[in-house]
């Protein structure tokens, strides 16, 4: 048997903090590959954190597009249970989408609009993507980590990975 059997095992809902790994799957979605971390594509509890990501992703990908493909925020209100309800339209599709975040979704949203030059963010909510992956550190391996210079880019959106 191989280390990387025992590697496998070892990622689990107990093991891996689901907002830090929601927060890592968002802005760099590729460092958690099925083949080395199996764990997150068995287990019920990272599997939604991984649906999460990708509603996540989608709307960055969408608010980052170009041209026509580009959506245009029209509406961002703070709900009395710290969620986030957006509504945003991408005219080109004729498509007008309502969706509401958690706190941490909608800080690793404006995170990552941050990090792609496309707004501003926050401390408050710098911090809270920031601390969610610092604790992602404690427990994982440190190559896995995305790294400072890790910025979401049509390349990376591109990858995302089916649900």
């Amino acid at each position: 048997m191989t280390g990387t059997t025992d590697r496998r095992k070892k990622v689990s809902a107990r093991s891996v903090n689901p907002e830090a790994l929601l927060c890592a799957l968002v802005l760099a979605p590729n460092t958690f590959p099925r083949n080395r971390f199996f764990g997150l594509f068995e287990d019920s509890a990272l599997r939604r954190v991984r649906r999460r990501a990708y509603h996540v992703r989608s709307i960055l990908k969408q608010l980052l597009g170009q041209g026509n493909d580009r959506a245009l925020l029209i509406g961002r209100m703070e709900m009395d249970d710290a969620r986030v309800m957006l509504r945003y339209r991408v005219d080109n599709v004729k498509l007008e989408r309502t969706t509401a975040l958690s706190a941490l979704e909608s800080a690793v949203l404006n995170y990552a609009l941050h990090r792609a030059g496309q707004g501003e963010i926050e401390e408050e909510e710098r911090a809270l993507v920031e601390n969610a992956l610092r604790s992602l550190g404690s427990d994982a391996p440190r190559e896995t980590l995305p790294n400072s210079e890790a910025l979401p880019n049509s390349e990376a959106l591109s990858h995302d990975d089916p649900v």
